[in-house]
């Protein structure tokens, strides 16, 4: 007879599999949607800002950015680029693609660090204010567009009547094994998320690798300013937008994520930060996550049982199901695979997120671009102020002076 945290444990990899069902399927659905659409004949393409802020050389940067400059939209487009110093080396490799597209109208800001806590906001409210265009799109420098990216989706928002649209990332050019683990999990995991929040929750996810919408409503709710110290500035737009009535749409075109050569390190701080800031943000997605990892589960059942056979055959089970799942979720989301070599390894990086979420659970506190922050609801970001007799202290002084 089974040991009840050995049950525990099964019951818990079949819950895990029917959740990676349920994102299949609506990875599926967005992907059949997006096939099926239509780019309308008679559109007249409005204006357009797309707002680059840079910080550092990211991997093939220069190839990011000409994607945006190739993009064949009808519609009169400009770039604005901002960055935090004049000296950042991402300004030169802008201005070199720039001058390969003189017709395309573009301008260079600085950003004012000292305008929030969080620097990317700060570096998009530069960008922002010298938009010359309503609609704008932000995105990323590590992301690369294929050309019919705008015009696509800025139909979806007309013909939509949205006033915020994200899109699903896919992770891309992995080179060695962590920026492959970086890449699976945008792709098979945090994409295939996003649908299922859509199609199975009615939820529509906004994600802050590239948001489309109007400067002049973004206005009418506080403009980014509402943001400056909000570590998840892009859920909580988002939400903000809802709750004011308006309408978000995910768009069912990807935006591709470059990720060549990525150290652990970066990597799970990348997604730590991810993880802590659901745990405050909503709790019930951030504990589904602990239970979409079937190998983790399958492989806890295998210790409590004492390694007996049955257990030892479902870990073998789960390992080749949620890899055979992985490549599907890889070839419909991005149009490819991935290497065998690469692939084979996933069940290291499903373990490695099942671990960091423990680390998630308790932790409060992000380095980000050098600057140690604390965050508490809704993500609210705060100068860190140290370990917790210490901010104890601080706290009780401050009182005692103002007292």
């Amino acid at each position: 007879m089974l040991s009840l945290p050995t049950s525990f444990a099964l019951s818990a990899t079949a819950f895990s599999f029917i959740m990676l069902s349920l994102a299949v399927y609506s990875t599926l659905k967005h992907h059949r949607i997006g096939r099926r659409r239509k780019l309308p004949d008679d559109l007249a393409y409005p204006g357009l800002s797309l707002l680059k802020p840079l910080k550092g050389l990211e991997e093939k940067l220069d190839e990011n950015l000409r994607s945006f400059y190739a993009q064949d939209y009808p519609g009169p487009l400009e770039i604005v680029f901002s960055a935090e110093t004049k000296d950042d080396p991402a300004l030169a490799v802008a201005r070199r693609i720039a001058s390969e597209f003189p017709e395309v109208p573009t301008r260079f800001v600085l950003s004012d660090p000292d305008f929030g806590l969080n620097p990317k906001v700060s570096n998009l409210e530069a960008a922002l204010r010298a938009a010359s265009h309503d609609l704008v799109l932000q995105s990323d420098a590590n992301t690369r567009a294929p050309a019919h990216y705008l015009r696509r989706i800025v139909s979806e928002l007309l013909e939509e009547e949205a006033s915020l649209l994200s899109s699903v990332v896919v992770g891309r050019g992995e080179r060695n094994l962590f920026a492959a683990f970086e890449n699976l999990h945008l792709t098979a995991l945090i994409g295939p998320s996003t649908c299922t929040a859509l199609h199975v929750g009615g939820v529509s996810c906004v994600i802050g690798k590239s948001m489309l919408f109007r400067k002049s409503e973004l206005e009418r709710f506080g403009g980014l300013g509402a943001v400056r110290n909000i570590l998840c500035e892009d859920f909580i737009l988002g939400r903000t937008y809802q709750e004011n009535g308006r309408k978000v749409v995910l768009s069912t075109t990807a935006i591709e994520n470059i990720n060549l050569e990525i150290d652990a390190e970066r990597f799970l701080a990348r997604h730590s930060r991810w993880l802590k800031m659901r745990a405050v943000i909503h709790v019930g997605s951030f504990i589904l996550d602990l239970f979409a990892n079937p190998i983790a589960w399958s492989l806890l059942a295998v210790f409590f049982s004492g390694f007996a056979p049955l257990t030892l055959g479902i870990l073998a089970l789960s390992i080749a199901l949620k890899l055979s799942l992985d490549a599907l979720l890889l070839r419909v989301a991005r149009g490819e695979g991935m290497s065998l070599r690469f692939l084979l390894l996933a069940p290291i990086k499903d373990l490695l997120i099942f671990g960091t979420w423990f680390y998630a659970a308790f932790s409060r506190t992000v380095v980000w671009r050098g600057r140690k922050l604390r965050f508490g609801k809704d993500s609210e970001l705060r100068e860190d102020d140290g370990v917790l007799p210490i901010r104890l202290a601080r706290r009780l002084l401050t009182e005692e002076r103002r007292a």
